[in-house]
């Protein structure tokens, strides 16, 4: 176990710049993929992806952090999606940030929040929602409280 995941007590997988993983990768703890994936990840913990994505995701939090993303995404908190980062497919989670740019459906329970650069293709249904000046939704909008 490295030594920071031994002092804090957390365990966290990291696949570096290069590495190409496909299947399915289940963990206990965070994982962050500087390389490419493809299949299913399934994560007690957060998710951070930096570069290429083909794969469904179950996690507690997803970070997209220069990374073009395609599949669907079930997470109990939030979604961030960064200014340089595409997400292709549908989103349920707690909350989602956007910067960049998404096209697919979004079932989100608390708050979507779309910042000035953010491109949202496809439906919306959150209990609360900001959209920030020269941000771009093209879909329908349902407010309600999801169950």
């Amino acid at each position: 176990m490295p030594a920071d995941a031994a002092m804090t007590g957390t365990n966290k997988t990291f696949f570096a710049p290069g590495t190409v993983f496909e299947g399915t990768l289940k963990t206990p703890g965070d994982v962050e993929i500087a390389g490419e994936v493809r299949g299913e990840i399934v994560a007690e913990g957060k998710v951070s992806l930096r570069k290429v994505g083909d794969v469904s995701i179950a996690s507690r939090d997803l970070e997209l952090l220069g990374a073009a993303f395609k599949g669907d995404v079930t997470v109990e908190g939030a979604v961030i999606v960064d200014r340089e980062s595409t997400l292709q497919g549908n989103v349920r989670a707690s909350s989602v940030l956007c910067e960049g740019e998404i096209r697919g459906n979004l079932n989100v329970s608390e708050y979507v929040d779309l910042g000035e650069n953010a491109t949202v293709v496809g439906d919306i249904r959150t209990a609360s929602m900001d959209i920030a000046r020269g941000a771009r939704l093209n879909g329908q909008v349902r407010m309600d409280n999801i169950p």
